[in-house]
């Protein structure tokens, strides 16, 4: 990847502070997910266990509650949509040497790795075409982030069962989801290896800049 186009949206995100910033963003989560090690210690074993209702609601997680826990989730998703320019840019870099140039999507192209920010995480993945990095799409649940983020949750400290309004609470408040406690932090821990992993692409990035961007000669047109 070292070219000019590769330099080029390295220099961008160093020289705009985003991936300073970035990285600073990324760091503050560690000291929370240490402190969450207790109920995300049961999530590790959460796929060794039978899946039936009844062990998940036997399996209390911790003594500290859904709402100790809830914004953690929040907030590494906010991250990993962030985290997400770096592979887009990294991905039009390859396709199309140069990191502002997106695949065409039903007759119209982001004009910017800018208005590629701009969108929803949900919609950021559409643009990552044949892309370079596998992430597991999975690991974001538009819904319970957007109830959490709203308020639109409720938490049983008996059964530790969560239930969530994806579509909003007004008066007549619609039917809701559930999830169990237990879950929701193995979805927090499964996100949080997600981001870890892509914390590695932003160290790798600020690599790049200072051992080899302006010391290392660029090769050939066409080489690289």
């Amino acid at each position: 990847l070292h070219s000019l186009p590769f330099s080029n949206f390295v220099g961008d995100i160093i020289d705009s502070g985003f991936l300073s910033n970035l990285q600073r963003d990324s760091l503050k989560l560690y000291p929370e997910i240490y402190d969450a090690e207790m109920p995300l210690r049961a999530a590790l074993y959460l796929d060794l266990i039978k899946k039936e209702e009844s062990t998940k609601t036997a399996a209390r997680v911790s003594t500290r509650d859904f709402m100790s826990y809830k914004d953690l989730y929040k907030d590494i998703v906010e991250v990993l949509g962030r985290q997400l320019i770096l592979i887009a840019g990294i991905n039009n870099v390859i396709h199309r040497r140069d990191h502002n140039k997106f695949k065409t999507i039903d007759g119209g192209a982001l004009s910017s790795l800018e208005k590629f920010a701009a969108k929803t995480l949900s919609e950021k993945f559409k643009y990552l075409d044949d892309c370079w990095y596998a992430i597991d799409k999975s690991v974001v649940d538009a819904g319970i982030r957007n109830s959490i983020a709203h308020n639109n949750v409720q938490y049983d400290e008996v059964s530790q069962i969560i239930t969530y309004f994806p579509n909003g609470g007004g008066i007549e408040q619609s039917e809701g989801q559930v999830m169990h406690f237990l879950d929701f932090m193995r979805l927090i821990l499964v996100i949080f290896r997600e981001m870890h992993d892509l914390h590695h692409l932003i160290k790798c990035l600020f690599y790049y800049e200072y051992l080899a961007r302006h010391k290392i000669p660029f090769p050939p047109e066409g080489a690289a």
